[in-house]
């Protein structure tokens, strides 16, 4: 028998098998073309037929009669006297043909070895062939754990010899890298998948996908692995250095924390401006959650995303751009972030367990004065002064222990902390349905003494399912999420600062030492205690269905509550016993807040081709709810600590805070793309957007944008003049959108409750002037973008330039105190600008079957400018902006050095050099603290089953110099005891022959020295150099040889070790660069782990 038709008779038979046995035919034909059979199949079973034209050129007519047979059956049978064979993909819904030439030659063979016993030895031929059945010429066989190799010949045909069983490893340069079972009694027909590199990666883009090739916006993309190997509490933190144009930085290292987000810089003197934030396709919350009244402990709010678990997202997409975050409108005018949860895949169920355990220090402490320096400091502090310690000098007039030493940032914040993680996934489904459940425990600590940790429990629950005939689509996710957060009631950072002699923490009896009341003992606070409870919910449902081939149309529903109830303890044991007769003392702050809110979006898109393109249309509509609530609550006049969390038993109760707001909004989308020759792209997006946030006749604006790109590497002039260019692109977009992140009901005249009655009745007060007429800001954007590809896009390099301006500026516009009020919401026709340049480079530095090493960097510079701002010299930011200077500039007194005969600061002025300028004339608008560039560097290297990944960060930047955040002048005793200072100080002034970085030390309040302190508190003399490059993480796995796994019934092993901000490298001399001043800084985590598939 020919090999083509033992070919054909294996393939129909062996690689469908099963595959598609739900699916029945009936067809009667008689000499019937070939391909009007096929398209009679296609009707009667939705499978399509994949095949090039010339493959059915000589193809024989059919005559069959079969009825109720299966799609195996009748293919075998149309088959049966062709040169062809076919695969059946059931996930496609696709029938794959590839041409069989007969042939007799033995050509690319590999003898037996010699002596080799006979029996032992089989011939193993087949083809090798794409997804679109095309032979592969040159793909490389291997035989598994031996050197025999081959290679497929034009027909993608191949033949060795070896042992049976045994596994095939096929390889071929542009697709994946895959193992097959052995198989000698028949030809083995092999497909192989084509790799998608980085170009075809699909990117999300709100309501539609396209592929970074033939995007016309600009949107980067973070992938799930990028974000697990990190192990981060909170994923918005995985961000941090590796998107072009987002900033993200820490503001403390205590656990739920929130972060600084920042995209492209800052777009408005007022507003809101966060990006806007969508998860599954549901809104969620930008702004820190916290009540305003009590506060949250020791962090200045808790972060949203610390609510979501960074196990269950599959990807976060970050749209910059006019074209990329038009169609949101108004809510994404300051950038939009999607973030996508994991879904569940076809395939074998499995369940995955990850289990991580990891611990946790600070990074490195700053050098502070020791107990000989620091009375050093003191007793000249008196001496320059002419003056003597005095009765409340407590720590050098002999009333604490001068001996002494305490290094209150090892006793502080000093501790290890832990963090431990048990993820648990179950996924798996068929063709059609698709499901995925996961359920993650979380426990993190502290590195306060006492025992404080934040702790979540979360559940993800996701269903996809794609009907036979794939007009059907339906997709429900739903996801739930508890944290437990138990902190100190205040950042325990703050207190580092404490003379080094201050008294012992405990009294002989284990009480607290008060020392007689000379000081504040730190400890006090761990009788306080900040509890934060909140929970997310939020679910989606989302429907399509095609009407006629191309015509679909689709509904987004989703539903999202949050709560967070805190409570901060105030027992009387947390104060001093001269107290102890007080019971107000004792309170308990209470304070609930909810936010519902609801999402429907239906949906109408089209797709066809048009002469030599494709067209896409999508229309459809907006309609959104967020209903919002705050309670807070102060109760005191408790008798003992113990009645404290028990809101009953205070004395007294009052409602210091109580608000109810809803907003509402809608919107009116519409989208036209068209893809010409793969070459050319045109996307024009336009949007009407309602918001409650406006007057009845401003709430509506008009939005839109246009994006536009040229694939110029297809052009033939192109790949003649450049042959080493793989691709290439150029790309603009223009857009003009709104902006309405101001309060609620800032239009209306608003009240509240007052706290006293008046003639026994409740009273009201006014706290806003309504203004109607003030309506949207309007935000333009303008982009251009140079992608480059080179050595088959093993190199990639993105360029982008941005120009956004935003006017129509919603600020608070000053007011006669006359009015009773201060300000009132109104648009300025005050203008801002941002600019900048970024790249990303992507190189593929090796590739082999063994080893893989890529590298990312990516850098961003970005700059600010106040445009115009009419009548600024009025308004009540005369003293805060100015034209032509960054929004980030500070008006401060110009710092010019220490005067060598007063040994005082001095300062710029309008009257010449002086220690005493005025304020605030002799401001200048000087320091700008915020970041000039900006970036990240990742190295990624696998060696078969080795990992290895490396995450580096770097900021330029300025910030706050750490010896003046204290805002304790050298050589004062402050309040509580916090008094030491860094041991910059110690290069200060002794005398007039001396050049100094410091003044003298004073403690007199009224010298000129202080004066001056003072005074440099408020000039450039407090910026220093906050630049750092981070070593922010290194992940090592390892992944078990399958062998392995099968020998101990896994189907995955894999075991890691990562490292969190391991090092920093900065010439800041505080506690940290990123988060700067007195508060707890990022910690340095190493983390441990496995994870297996069963």
């Amino acid at each position: 028998m020919k090999i083509s038709m033992l070919l054909i008779l294996f393939s129909t038979l062996q690689v469908t098998a099963g595959t598609a046995s739900g699916q029945t035919i009936t067809l009667h034909v008689r000499n019937a073309p070939l391909n009007d059979v096929f398209q009679s199949i296609t009707k009667q079973t939705g499978y399509h037929f994949i095949y090039a034209s010339d493959q059915l050129q000589n193809a024989r007519p059919v005559t069959l009669d079969v009825k109720e047979k299966s799609l195996d059956e009748t293919l075998r049978l149309c088959l049966a006297h062709q040169s062809l064979a076919c695969s059946i993909h059931p996930d496609q819904k696709q029938v794959v043909l590839v041409t069989i030439a007969p042939a007799s030659d033995k050509a690319n063979v590999i003898p037996p070895p010699p002596h080799a016993p006979i029996d032992t030895i089989h011939i193993i031929n087949g083809f090798i062939v794409n997804e679109d059945g095309q032979p592969l010429e040159g793909a490389s066989i291997q035989l598994k754990g031996t050197g025999r190799v081959t290679a497929a010949d034009a027909r993608g045909k191949f033949s060795l010899s070896g042992k049976e069983p045994t596994w095939l490893i096929v390889s071929c340069i542009g697709y994946e890298t895959k193992e097959f079972p052995t198989s000698a009694n028949a030809p083995m027909f092999l497909q192989l998948k084509k790799k998608i590199g980085q170009l075809d990666e699909t990117v999300i883009k709100g309501y539609y996908s396209t592929t970074n090739r033939l995007n016309t916006g600009n949107v980067s993309v973070v992938k799930s692995e990028d974000i697990q190997n990190q192990h981060l509490s909170d994923p918005i933190m995985a961000l941090e250095g590796q998107v072009p144009g987002l900033f993200v930085a820490q503001t403390s290292g205590v656990p739920g924390s929130s972060m600084t987000i920042q995209l492209r810089g800052l777009n408005s003197i007022a507003s809101g401006t966060e990006p806007f934030y969508i998860v599954d396709g549901v809104p969620f919350i930008s702004i820190t959650m916290t009540n305003n009244n009590i506060g949250a402990g020791p962090v200045t709010g808790l972060s949203p995303f610390n609510l979501l678990n960074p196990n269950d997202i599959e990807s976060i997409e970050v749209l910059k751009d006019a074209d990329a975050t038009a169609i949101y409108g108004s809510r994404g005018a300051n950038g939009v972030i999607l973030i996508t949860t994991k879904k569940g895949k076809e395939g074998k169920t499995g369940l995955n367990i990850n289990i991580s355990h990891g611990i946790s220090t600070i990074d490195h402490s700053t050098p502070l004065l020791n107990t000989q320096q620091y009375l050093q400091m003191r007793h000249e502090a008196f001496n320059n002064d002419g003056q003597t310690p005095q009765v409340s000098d407590y720590d050098i007039n002999g009333t604490w222990d001068t001996t002494r030493y305490t290094n209150w940032q090892k006793v502080l914040i000093g501790n290890t902390a832990t963090n431990t993680t048990v993820n648990a996934s179950l996924s798996g489904g068929n063709s059609g349905t698709q499901f995925s459940i996961n359920g993650t425990y979380a426990n993190q600590s502290t590195v306060y003494p006492g025992s404080f940790s934040d702790q979540k429990v979360s559940a993800n629950l996701s269903i996809t399912h794609r009907s036979t005939d794939n007009k059907l689509n339906a997709a429900v996710t739903a996801f739930y999420l508890k944290d437990n957060d138990k902190l100190p009631a205040s950042d325990l950072a703050s207190q580092i600062l404490l003379a080094p002699d201050a008294p012992t923490l405990y009294n002989k009896d284990g009480s607290l030492n008060w020392e007689n009341g000379t000081w504040n003992n730190p400890y006090a606070v761990l009788n306080e205690q900040a509890t934060s409870t909140t929970s997310n919910l939020l679910a989606n449902l989302n429907l399509s269905y095609e009407i006629i081939p191309g015509l679909r149309i689709k509904g987004n529903l989703g539903f999202k509550s949050i709560e967070l109830n805190q409570t901060t303890i105030y027992p009387l044991s947390a104060y001093p016993p001269a107290y102890s007769t007080f019971n107000n003392m004792r309170n308990n702050l209470f304070a609930t807040d909810k936010i519902n809110s609801w999402i429907a979006e239906p949906q109408l898109t089209y797709s066809r081709p048009i002469g030599k393109g494709q067209l896409d249309y999508l229309l459809g509509s907006t309609f959104h709810q967020d209903n919002s609530s705050a309670i807070s609550q102060i109760a005191a006049g408790y008798t003992s600590d113990a009645q404290i969390p028990n809101i009953a038993e205070a004395t007294y109760v009052f409602v210091i805070g109580n608000q109810v707001t809803q907003y509402n909004y809608a919107a009116l989308f519409t989208r036209l793309s068209y893809t010409y020759q793969d070459k050319y792209l045109l996307n024009a997006t336009a949007r009407r957007d309602g918001s409650s946030r406006f007057g009845p006749d401003k709430q509506f604006g008009n939005f839109g944008a246009l994006g536009v790109g040229w694939l110029f590497f297809k052009e033939k002039f192109i790949a003649t003049s450049l042959p080493f260019l793989s691709f290439g692109k150029i790309r603009g977009s223009y857009g003009i959108t709104g902006n309405d992140q101001i309060g609620d009901y800032k239009y209306l005249s608003t009240y509240s409750a007052f706290t006293y009655p008046y003639q026994g009745q409740a009273t009201i007060i006014p706290t806003s002037i309504a203004n109607p007429s003030f309506s949207w800001e309007l935000v333009r954007k303008l982009e251009f973008g140079l992608e480059l590809g080179f050595i088959h896009d093993r190199i990639l390099l993105t360029s982008s330039y941005y120009h956004n301006r935003t006017g129509n500026q919603l600020v608070g516009y000053s007011l006669p105190s006359t009015t009773g009020f201060t300000s009132v919401e109104a648009n300025l026709p005050a203008v801002v600008q941002n600019t900048g340049v970024e790249f990303q480079l992507n190189t593929i530095n090796i590739r082999t079957h063994e080893i893989t090493w890529t590298t990312s960097v990516n850098l961003s510079i970005p700059r600010n400018k106040l445009v115009s701002y009419p009548n600024l010299a009025g308004s009540s930011y005369a003293y805060r902006y100015q034209v032509g200077k960054s929004l980030f500039v500070q008006p401060l007194f110009h710092y010019l050095d220490v005067n060598s005969s007063t040994g005082a600061y001095e300062f710029s002025s309008s009257n010449g050099p002086t220690s005493t300028p005025s304020s605030p004339q002799d401001y200048q608008f000087l320091a700008e603290k915020t970041q000039r560039w900006y970036g990240g560097m990742k190295n990624s290297v696998r060696y078969h089953g080795l990992q290895l990944d490396v995450y580096l960060q770097f900021v330029k930047q300025s910030g706050d110099y750490f010896p003046f955040v204290s805002g304790i002048e050298p050589g004062i005793l402050g309040y509580g005891g916090i008094s030491n200072q860094s041991t910059a100080v110690l290069n200060r002034w002794q005398n007039s022959k001396q050049t100094a970085a410091f003044q003298m030390f004073s403690q007199n309040y009224g010298s000129t020295a202080t004066t001056a302190y003072f005074n440099a508190t408020q000039s450039d003399r407090t910026i220093s150099n906050a630049s750092f490059v981070r070593l922010r993480n290194v992940s090592l796995s390892y992944t078990f040889p399958t062998t392995i796994d099968r020998r101990i019934h896994f189907q995955v092993l894999r075991i890691f070790l990562s490292g969190q901000n391991l090092l920093t490298i900065t010439k800041y001399i505080g506690l940290d660069p990123e988060t700067q001043g007195l508060t707890l800084p990022p910690l340095r985590t190493v983390t441990f782990g496995l994870q297996f598939t069963l």
